[in-house]
């Protein structure tokens, strides 16, 4: 199966290389970038490093239910919190990812 907006290579390696353990329980055993609000869009921001167990649990939270708003929202501030540390030129496609979900 191959995803619609699909990160870009140089993000997933400037963002994540140096962070290639799950940021939940920081095991570094089958680690993926996993799309915090599922395919909606290919920023960064978007994307969250979860081992298989967590990237499990994360699928779960796709509703709309309060539980699910809430866990995205704390997979999206540790995310926004690594990648500002960082440093980021932020593309229109990350503010309006940012614009629409960060406040969510």
């Amino acid at each position: 199966m191959k995803l619609k907006n699909r990160f870009k290579d140089e993000d997933k390696i400037r963002y994540w290389v140096d962070h290639p353990y799950c940021v939940i329980c920081k095991s570094n055993q089958g680690c993926a970038l996993h799309h915090i609000d599922s395919t909606v869009s290919a920023s960064i921001y978007n994307s969250v490093m979860l081992c298989d167990r967590h990237h499990r649990e994360a699928d779960t939270h796709n509703t709309d239910s309060p539980l699910s708003r809430e866990y995205r929202a704390k997979l999206r501030n540790i995310s926004y919190e690594i990648i500002e540390k960082v440093g980021r030129i932020r593309t229109k496609e990350d503010e309006d990812y940012l614009k629409k979900y960060a406040q969510k």
